[in-house]
């Protein structure tokens, strides 16, 4: 199922720091697969990337294109606030200002979406990313593995700022990296806010700035 709206108005950028401690590796962390459950989300006057999906891992090819795989989460997930995931990059897209609409293309952008519970109440499985994304009782973190800033540097999106924010993860490179965060933590820190409910998740990438090709994947993705 697609969805369609302006990177304008949807996309935030992302970045966070590092958690202290894994995820416990009891029942009470739980894997992210990805099956049907994801929904793409496409851009007007934009071409989307292709997204595969398997049982744990989702690759990813952006070549001058954009677009976010997302995922409504199931009410039992809501009180996550830890996550974990292994993400590589095989061809990477160059520096790029994370602050600026135009130049802000990164290989891959993790995004965690924390509502109310007011408006968590009324998420439903066909919810779509775009309308929280929107909505002013939302914040969306997303860890950013882009830009041209020092690793755990905040940058409001230039899209939302109020709304959306990253935390820059990686600069551009190629590599492999097993990454844990604390999400209590990094919503604090970066919005102000206590978190309420994690609803969503996604994935981004663009290169639709600079043409380049990103090749990557994500796998063994755990909240807890």
């Amino acid at each position: 199922m697609l969805a369609q709206l302006t990177r304008r108005t949807a996309l935030s950028l992302g970045l966070g720091t590092l958690a202290s401690a894994a995820l416990p590796r009891a029942s009470r962390a739980n894997a992210i697969t990805f099956d049907q459950g994801w929904e793409h989300l496409t851009f007007r006057r934009l071409k989307p990337n292709t997204f595969a999906t398997g049982p744990n891992r989702l690759t990813v090819v952006a070549e001058g294109t954009s677009s976010i795989l997302y995922r409504i989460l199931p009410n039992d997930l809501f009180a996550s606030r830890r996550a974990e995931w292994t993400w590589r990059v095989d061809s990477s897209v160059p520096p790029s200002d994370l602050t600026t609409i135009g130049n802000d293309d990164r290989n891959l952008g993790m995004f965690f979406v924390n509502a109310t519970d007011n408006v968590a109440s009324r998420i439903r499985p066909g919810t779509s990313i775009s309308s929280l994304l929107r909505n002013r009782n939302v914040q969306v973190l997303m860890y950013t593995w882009g830009g041209d800033n020092p690793q755990g540097t905040v940058i409001p999106s230039p899209h939302a700022p109020d709304r959306l924010r990253n935390i820059v993860q990686r600069r551009p490179s190629t590599g492999e990296f097993r990454e844990s965060v604390d999400l209590s933590s990094d919503f604090r820190r970066v919005f102000g806010v206590e978190m309420r409910n994690l609803v969503a998740l996604a994935v981004s990438s663009n290169s639709e700035n600079s043409g380049s090709r990103v090749q990557a994947q994500v796998s063994g993705w755990m909240l807890g």
